[in-house]
């Protein structure tokens, strides 16, 4: 079929043949915690880790479509790495907070530098309020379910200084810093737990900026990450499609059945929905559209149980055999899930949206 979902016409098939060629989805499955090696490739060769970044700061001074695009890609072939947390999240955070880039991080990102906010510390990954203090020069506390954590070679870290909130740059191999990586169902995505007791940083922000950049930063990641999803899912629902007219039952392919046709027209009706939603957000999201934030909850709520549908039906069409380890659409379903709790879940995301409406 056509691709009808097409975020960045130069970049997108760009990074589709490059991630076939580099990063198989057969390779891709056996990612463990730390960094993919590939990550250099998407710095020096692509370019992609910099798309936020302006040109002046060694960036491309691109826009959230093209990124959007990458996120994509990486979703369809299964490759977990810092895109969103870093690329995405972390730029976002910091041109946000730090306009003028005095800290140099969005210059370090560019150069391939792994930088992600500690954005939550709550047991559901799901608030941006924090207890960590920074007192003389260190901070302690804890951050939980960060995005990337296992891949990072630095964090921003939310803080109180007094009553003040400040938002500081902590290393990832300082005394006082432990990095745990969390046993997570998308191994891959370096999900972590983050202490800190007494470690040294160097404050990036403070003030009334610190609470609206973390604010703005999430909802990129949630509008990010629902791409993700939504290219994991376009995976199985291509291998779901292929499948049924491949197997066959009783001497006639499997997708001459009704039931499994009903199984195929629905879940491409989910995909498109999701699709919908997230270039829709994606592009007022890049244009700050009014009530862009809205969209972006709007958009990670309906890519994510739709995307969780999809790959739901592709295992059931699949039947046994996508039950297994050994098939490739159980991968799609485990980014699928992780993607579905990151950023926020569809739940909060939907609350999001009716408190804006009026509904609640």
């Amino acid at each position: 079929m056509p691709d009808t979902f097409v975020l960045s016409e130069e970049l997108g098939p760009v990074l589709a043949k490059y991630l076939q060629q580099r990063a198989p989805v057969e390779q891709n499955r056996d990612l463990g915690p730390g960094l993919p090696s590939l990550w250099a490739g998407l710095v020096e060769e692509v370019g992609a880790v910099g798309l936020l970044v302006p040109e002046d700061l060694g960036g491309q001074g691109a826009g959230l479509l093209e990124l959007g695009a990458a996120v994509r890609e990486t979703g369809r072939a299964g490759w977990s790495g810092p895109l969103v947390a870093t690329a995405g999240a972390a730029v976002s955070l910091l041109s946000a907070v730090d306009p003028d880039d005095a800290s140099g991080l969005r210059a370090a990102i560019a150069a391939g530098r792994v930088v992600v906010p500690a954005f939550t510390e709550d047991l559901r990954g799901a608030s941006l309020a924090t207890t960590v203090r920074w007192e003389d020069g260190a901070l302690t506390g804890r951050r939980t379910f960060v995005d990337s954590g296992a891949h990072a070679r630095e964090f921003l870290v939310p803080a109180l200084a007094g009553d003040e909130l400040v938002l500081v740059a902590v290393e990832a191999g300082v005394a006082g810093a432990v990095v745990t990586p969390a046993t997570a169902v998308d191994p891959g995505r370096g999900t972590a737990l983050l202490e800190l007791s007494g470690a040294a940083g160097r404050v990036v922000a403070r003030g009334t900026a610190v609470a609206a950049g973390l604010a703005e930063a999430w909802s990129v990641g949630a509008v990010l990450v629902a791409t993700d999803a939504v290219g994991a899912a376009e995976s199985a629902f291509d291998l779901a499609r292929e499948y049924t007219a491949t197997r066959e039952q009783f001497g006639r392919p499997i997708g001459s059945f009704q039931a499994v046709k009903h199984k195929i027209v629905e879940m491409y009706a989910e995909l498109e929905l999701a699709r919908s939603a997230v270039r829709d957000a994606l592009r007022a999201t890049q244009e700050r559209r009014p009530g862009w934030e809205v969209a972006a909850a709007a958009a990670k709520s309906v890519a994510a149980d739709g995307a969780m549908h999809v790959l739901r039906e592709a295992i059931q069409v699949h039947g046994g055999i996508g039950f297994t380890w050994e098939h490739q659409v159980t991968h799609h379903f485990r980014r699928v899930m992780a993607c579905r709790a990151m950023y926020g879940t569809p739940q909060a995301h939907r609350r999001t949206v009716a408190i804006a409406r009026g509904l609640a």
